[in-house]
């Protein structure tokens, strides 16, 4: 990430050598606001950025185009489904041998139940 926010800082450095105390606290804060982007959707954000503005990019401008980039990659796909069953088994392993309960059935019916007890109105 360090890398993407710094080559940004370099194609968009000030002109006056007083605002590079400046420049590099906006690049550190920008680097802050995007920590939970994807870095390969943070790099095709920024790469597309560099060809089409003039200007330093803000943390909003660089998220919108990830998930711009991100709705383009996923469209068609089951990755929600995939993310959503992943969660519900990393649920499964974290509660079920604490509490006993797990989330049972398969989409779009699931629901919560006591390990090893299946409820009859959802489909297994």
């Amino acid at each position: 990430m360090g890398r993407i926010i710094g080559e940004l800082g370099l194609r968009y450095r000030p002109s006056a050598q007083a605002d590079l105390e400046a420049h590099a606290e906006a690049l550190r804060l920008l680097m802050e606001d995007v920590a939970d982007v994807p870095i390969n959707l943070l790099e095709t954000a920024a790469k597309r950025w560099v060809r089409e503005n003039r200007f330093m990019p803000k943390a909003s401008e660089l998220v919108a185009l990830a998930r711009g980039h991100l709705s383009i990659v996923t469209q068609g796909t089951d990755a929600g489904i995939a993310q959503l069953q992943a969660h519900c088994d990393r649920l499964n392993n974290i509660s079920g041998a604490r509490d006993g309960w797990q989330v049972v059935g398969k989409a779009p019916n699931r629901s919560i139940a006591k390990r090893n007890e299946r409820r009859p109105d959802v489909a297994a």
